[in-house]
């Protein structure tokens, strides 16, 4: 019997190597999400920021029409980047 009880001893070990490795391979990628994350949240927030600058620059009456137009352009794009960023944040929350 202490043949079997050996073999069932080294499957034992294996097993429970392999899961710490996973758990292993798992926290690492947990982290590199959560370093996407607060990657992401900062980039929004600079964004928005320059978001908000640039809405008060287009409110201000002595703004010529070309950079009206190019405040404009700016907008929209911060707009689809905010989009973008707030959906990516959605997935790795869900995730």
């Amino acid at each position: 019997m202490s043949l079997l009880e050996d073999n069932s001893s080294k499957e034992d070990h294996l097993i429970i190597a392999r899961f710490e490795k996973t758990v292993a391979k798992l926290l690492e990628v947990h982290a590199n999400y959560q370093k996407q994350i607060v990657h992401l949240t900062e980039e929004n927030q600079a964004l928005k920021s320059l978001l908000e600058a640039s809405k008060r620059n287009l409110s201000t009456p002595t703004a010529n029409y070309d950079s009206l137009r190019l405040d404009h352009h700016l907008v929209h794009q911060i707009n689809q980047y905010i989009k973008e960023i707030d959906l990516c944040l959605a997935y790795f929350e869900q995730v």
